[in-house]
């Protein structure tokens, strides 16, 4: 399934007007992977985090300059649209904790991991402002 997605993921990607035939395979495979998707399995909150946050892989999906004015202690700066050409500094086999201002733009960093199979990556609830509340700052 997920070779399936990857390929049909990298088709879209690469082929900038896709046939109907195509499209239809693209969707379908999107479709199946969010049925399959556990709601609320990809989120993490600030107090859970801050429970396992030494085991965990924290990812700051920001711009470089958001990440070098404030960042949550511990954490690595791959700006969202770049977490898939940066690969390498991603682990397989151990959780990884994408966060940005709110959320949103890790969401999209993490889609993308899972994706291409990544299981084990969650996103901060809130973001950065969610850790900065749990922490009183």
């Amino acid at each position: 399934m997920k070779k399936l997605l990857l390929a049909c993921v990298t088709s879209f990607v690469l082929i900038t007007s896709a046939s109907a035939i195509e499209r239809d395979d693209i969707i379908m495979a999107l479709q199946d992977y969010m049925e399959m998707a556990a709601f609320g399995d990809g989120v993490i909150m600030a107090a859970n985090l801050a429970e396992i946050k030494d085991e965990v892989v924290l990812v700051d999906a920001r711009q470089a300059q958001d990440f070098s004015n404030n960042a949550i202690p511990g954490a690595i700066n791959i700006d969202w649209r770049f977490v898939l050409s940066e690969l390498d500094k991603l682990p397989e086999d151990k959780m990884i904790v994408l966060y940005c201002d709110t959320g949103i733009l890790s969401s999209k960093a993490h889609m993308a991991l899972r994706l291409v199979g990544y299981d084990q990556v969650r996103v901060l609830f809130n973001g950065l402002a969610g850790w900065q509340q749990h922490h009183g700052q």
